[in-house]
């Protein structure tokens, strides 16, 4: 059957569904449906959104049919994997990837129905179902006895479609010759395969045996290390402890049973990084798989995308069912899933592909490693966050306890990237992550414009970037003791200056703005920023001559003098990322001080200082900045302390500020916009007046003229009333949170200084002169008592989550454009512009 014969006849078939009852016994029908070739392009073509909803709401039943077969087929491809069916699985795929997200628009999250219950979570007999889960499972390498089952069945042993579809596609995320290779598990795998399975041993010894052998293992070993190797391994476990201690975590816990953390066999991991000491797929095999993993995986995001049919005010994290068994404990291949999807990303080298101009915007590879981001963070953005705490068993593997396995919400992707604990996997995933964010500026600096395709999924790196943050308590000192900070810091600056201006782009400010939040509470971020940076950015960033501390000033300048409107609410965070990293600035360049003190000068301007109550905050914030640098780094804030003196009536003023002069300032910022308000409510009146046919009031109207005079001059009152005007109270509050003291005292001293050499040389003396004497100058004694050093830290809250959901899910919604997965029409998570040309995050 040629392209167009196979095309013709889906599309009947499509019209067939939706126009007429078609039996499920109808088996030409269906098996005619199911062997058609068809490219998911057609299919998504073929069964547009509305065909798609109607199919749903007048044919349901033929809707029922279609999900349950290409279920069924689903699970007979795994249970009997032959190439011979691969093609018609494929179209399984295809179908269930386009239909799903439909039938979720009424499923957990969304709009309740009961049709879309009973076929998703109604009961099918095992007795009856082609599938069996167990035998599936020793079909993929593992058993009944093997693994942990902790599903809910009832009474009957029934379990639902939508179960069977998500560990149907979790297998075939790992069949031979399908996705992966084959594979053979050897003697130790199956020895030590705790995948669920209760490990205890009858021999009531034998775990002190274990231990005892395992020291004496351990003792051989390290007699055949050389000096230099034994004194490398004890400075590693001395690292480790330290790094545990820093972290608050207890010791090592160790147990009898549980389930273990390991993927078994290695050989069904896709690619080589954690968890895998050796592979052996080689860069050509692996690759090979791709277009079916990129299709079973879109299939499985399609399958978790109920978060997107929640209102915000009403989304809930633990209330997908669907999400709930993917993250279970005894989600098929979970453990093996978790490592493919993380070493696929973290192994992935934009610069590696292959070496000729322009080809890299064909690699399939690309697309797979962007679609296994976008996975990785649903299945770690919903249940509840893992337990830290190291639990191993005899043979010192990771392992959860059966308990905390079967609590409700329990996540094992959360678990186990929060028992991440090696030194040299850690730095591994970091230095993946950075990798693939410098490739975002280093595509732009190339002799043929164009010619490297740069990361497109760079805000789904981000996004994982902070889930490892935030789940995992080892990586945040690991990085912060172990890294090199200003390697995330130089991607993240360079993505908030070029997108400042981009409205689509807001939140991927927001989140690189939180990122910069949460390390710039920890003091080893601040003391890492004093490295030089030395990097030439293709972007109009201006040269200078300091560190990282510096970038981050002069990003987050121009973001609050030219950037996008919808930033002003980040302002607060601006000022504090620098208000935290500003004790530890130990050489602030000539750039950044006239930047951060132009920008003093902005805040303390009459137009923004009474814009409203508590404008002056960002000031205050301004002003603990220069007195961190002040009291704390003085012999490297020349330029900082001169840019000071240059401005001393701009302190001064602020200094005394006094409530006749607030007023008085405030009356003439006022006066502009009162004034304006006032025309724009009198062209208003003026539309609203009956005329003649040349123009002239009528009479009627000019008799209420009066009246209507009147009805303005209460506008124009309404108006004022509307603008803040300072009060004594205000002025106190003002003058409390100014800390102006020091900069006082410092300007007290250092004025006459400059003044008088200003004098000496009649108006003529060098700047560098000027900043030769600052250098010199000591202000011990001068100066206040220094003040304690305040770090603010980010503080998580639910509404931070659910924008952390709503930004994740509007980025995979914009990345799947090309194919269109979700239809914006039904999406309540955020709101979806009617061209589907922009999404904003609520």
């Amino acid at each position: 059957m040629g392209a167009s014969a196979s095309r013709e006849k889906f599309s009947e078939s499509v019209s067939a569904l939706i126009e007429q009852d078609v039996s499920p016994d109808n088996a030409e029908f269906w098996d005619e449906l199911w062997k058609i070739p068809s490219s998911a392009e057609e299919v998504f073509e073929l069964i547009s959104p509305e065909a798609a909803r109607l199919l749903r709401d007048e044919k349901f039943d033929n809707l029922a049919t279609l999900f349950t077969q290409a279920t069924a087929q689903l699970c007979q491809i795994v249970e009997t994997p032959y190439s011979i069916y691969f093609d018609q699985a494929l179209n399984c795929v295809r179908v269930l990837t386009r239909v799903l997200p439909f039938l979720l628009e009424k499923g957990d999250l969304g709009q309740s129905d009961s049709n879309v219950e009973g076929l998703c979570w109604g009961a099918i007999d095992n007795e009856d179902s082609s599938y069996k889960d167990g035998i599936v499972g020793r079909v993929i390498g593992g058993g009944d006895d093997l693994s942990l089952d902790l599903r809910q069945e009832n009474e009957e042993g029934q379990e639902p479609l939508a179960l069977l579809v998500v560990h149907a596609v979790m297998h075939m995320l790992f069949l031979p010759q399908f996705t992966c290779e084959f594979f053979e598990e050897n003697e130790k795998d199956d020895d030590n395969s705790n995948d669920g399975s209760l490990s205890s041993d009858s021999d009531s010894d034998s775990p002190r045996r274990r231990r005892r052998q395992r020291k004496d293992e351990d003792n051989q070993v390290e007699e055949e290390l050389s000096e230099e190797q034994k004194l490398e391994k004890e400075e590693q476990e001395k690292g480790d402890i330290f790094m545990k201690t820093e972290a608050g975590l207890k010791e090592v816990r160790y147990v009898d049973s549980g389930i273990s953390l390991l993927p078994k066999p290695e050989g069904l991991v896709w690619a080589g990084g954690l968890a895998v000491k050796t592979t052996k797929l080689n860069d050509g095999n692996v690759r090979k798989f791709d277009k079916n993993r990129i299709e079973v995986l879109r299939l499985l995001l399609a399958a978790c995308c109920d978060p997107l049919f929640s209102p915000p005010d009403e989304y809930n994290p633990l209330a997908s069912r669907w999400l709930g068994v993917a993250t279970a404990a005894d989600a098929p291949n979970a453990i093996c899933l978790f490592y493919s999807l993380l070493n696929t990303i973290i192994s992935y080298d934009p610069k590696q592909v292959i070496g000729v101009p322009y080809s890299s915007a064909f690699d399939p590879h690309a697309r797979l490693v962007c679609l296994s981001a976008q996975v990785l963070c649903v299945l770690l953005d919903c249940g509840l966050s893992g337990n830290p705490e190291i639990v191993r068993n005899d043979d010192e593997e990771h392992i959860i306890e059966f308990e905390e396995a079967s609590k409700a919400g329990f996540n094992i992707f959360r678990t186990i990237i929060a028992r991440i604990d090696s030194r040299k996997e850690l730095t591994m995933i970091y230095k993946g992550f950075t990798r693939l964010l410098w490739n975002v500026h280093e595509s732009k600096n190339t002799m043929l414009p164009g010619s490297k395709q740069g990361l497109v999924f760079y805000q789904e790196i981000l996004v994982l970037f902070w889930k490892m943050l935030d789940e995992n308590p080892l990586f945040m000192t690991h990085i912060m003791t172990h890294c090199d900070v200003s390697q995330i810091v130089v991607p993240i600056c360079y993505l908030m200056y070029t997108n400042r201006k981009d409205p689509s782009m807001t939140g991927m400010i927001h989140m690189c703005t939180f990122l910069l939040l949460k390390l710039s509470g920890e003091r080893s971020f601040s003391v890492g920023l004093n490295k030089s940076f030395n990097i030439q950015l293709p972007c109009d960033i201006p040269i200078f001559a300091g560190g990282h501390a510096d970038l981050i000033s002069i990003t987050l300048h121009k973001l609050v003098v030219n950037g996008a409107y919808k930033l002003v609410p980040l302002y607060s965070c601006f000022f504090t990322i620098i208000c935290n990293i500003s004790p530890y600035w130990r050489s602030m360049s000539l750039v950044a001080a006239v930047k951060l003190v132009h920008l003093f000068e902005l805040l303390a301007s009459p137009k923004f200082l009474f814009s409203e109550y508590n404008a002056f905050n960002h000031l205050s914030l301004l002003l603990e900045v220069f007195n961190n640098v002040i009291q704390y780094q003085y012999q490297g804030s020349q330029h900082l302390v001169y840019a000071i003196i240059r401005r001393k009536d701009l302190f001064g003023r602020l200094a005394t500020m006094s409530l006749s002069r607030a007023k008085s300032l405030c009356e003439k910022v006022n006066g502009a916009k009162i004034k304006m308000a006032y025309k724009e409510h009198n062209k208003k009146l003026m539309k609203m007046k009956e005329v003649d046919e040349n123009g002239r009031a009528l009479k009627d109207a000019m008799e209420g003229s009066d009246e209507d005079d009147s009805d303005s001059d209460d506008s124009a009152e309404e108006e004022s009333a509307k603008f803040f005007r300072p009060t004594e109270e205000w002025l106190a509050e003002f003058k409390e949170k100014m800390p102006i003291e020091t900069i006082k005292r410092l300007l007290q001293h250092l004025t006459p200084v400059i003044d008088e050499i200003i004098q000496r040389e009649d108006g003529v003396v060098d700047e560098g002169e000027i900043l030769a004497i600052l250098r010199n100058v000591t202000m011990v004694g001068l100066l206040p008592v220094p003040h304690a050093i305040v770090i603010r830290k980010y503080q998580p809250n639910q509404y931070s989550s659910l924008w952390f959901t709503a930004f994740l899910w509007g980025v995979i919604y914009m990345g799947h454009q090309t194919l269109p997965i979700f239809d914006g029409e039904a999406i309540e998570l955020f709101q979806v512009s009617d061209g589907n040309d922009d999404a904003e995050e609520d």
